[in-house]
């Protein structure tokens, strides 16, 4: 069934990260040509039959499974070519939604293979249903459910080789191997042999999907235990806890911690109390 909804938006709403501005659903969705763009983001999830789609002088085919992304005011027109074209859409603003989309690997306008599309499906008709709901305002629980789905893309949207989530299981045995050797000494030679691959790709695999480094993620998890242990273990001396945690050196580790944490060791007890 065709269902469109245009959900009333305060002037709160529009300061929320990201908010709704329509959702709903075409059996077959209608030609949209759009010489001056769209004003806000649009997801649009395709689950039967094929459309083409142009975004400005480029041509894209959209089959069942696949989604596209359209940014603001690009022009673009699409159409189907085989029908029915249904198609589950959902228009987005605010401030996060474009570094949300890029998390997800979606930088500009385009076509996206996806996983779990039928969880897409239900997260589209779940604000759906809440813009009918009879709620007086719901911008802030559609809000919620927005910026839920956002996230979930970085899961289920494929933009190369691995999605984002077969990436971090393909990095699980790395992520192990630093848990149980936290204490001693870590090269990226000894993480790269936990999955079999070079150096090299293991930087670009985090640096794809950690948004980091592997030297600074190992750095990382060891202040976030340096901190569990001066919590547990109050009396610790910092550099008692710099060799629990895989520092040569106090100085270093407080070097480090500063760096991550923007205060040092003895600050941070001071900050949470601890003696």
């Amino acid at each position: 069934m065709d269902t469109i909804s245009f959900p009333t938006l305060t002037e709160a709403d529009r300061f929320l990260p990201v908010y709704t501005t329509t959702v709903g659903h075409w059996d077959n969705q209608e030609r949209i040509d759009r010489p001056e763009g769209f004003p806000d983001y649009q997801w649009l999830q395709v689950t039967s039959g094929e459309g083409e789609l142009f975004i400005g002088s480029e041509r894209y085919t959209v089959k069942a499974g696949q989604a596209f992304c359209l940014f603001p005011d690009v022009p673009n027109k699409y159409y189907a070519v085989r029908e029915p074209w249904d198609v589950h859409f959902l228009g987005f603003n605010g401030s996060l939604a474009e570094p949300l989309l890029r998390q997800a690997g979606i930088m500009q306008s385009g076509v996206f293979a996806t996983d779990e599309q039928e969880a897409i499906v239900s997260q589209i008709d779940h604000i759906y249903n809440l813009t009918q709901s009879g709620q007086a305002s719901p911008g802030l629980e559609c809000s919620k459910l927005v910026y839920a789905l956002l996230l979930d893309l970085m899961k289920v949207v494929l933009t190369g080789s691995h999605s984002p989530e077969r990436s971090l299981v393909k990095l699980s045995p790395v992520m192990h191997y630093i848990e149980s050797h936290i204490a001693g000494v870590i090269t990226i030679a000894d993480l790269a042999k936990c999955i079999d691959v070079t150096p090299q790709y293991l930087c670009l695999l985090f640096k794809k999907t950690m948004h980091m480094r592997p030297m600074e993620y190992v750095n990382r998890q060891r202040i976030n235990r340096s901190k569990e242990i001066m919590f547990r273990e109050s009396g610790m001396k910092t550099g008692d806890i710099a060799a629990k945690v895989g520092f040569d050196s106090a100085s270093y580790f407080s070097s480090v911690f500063r760096k991550i944490e923007g205060l040092s060791p003895e600050q941070f007890r001071k900050l949470y109390g601890i003696r």
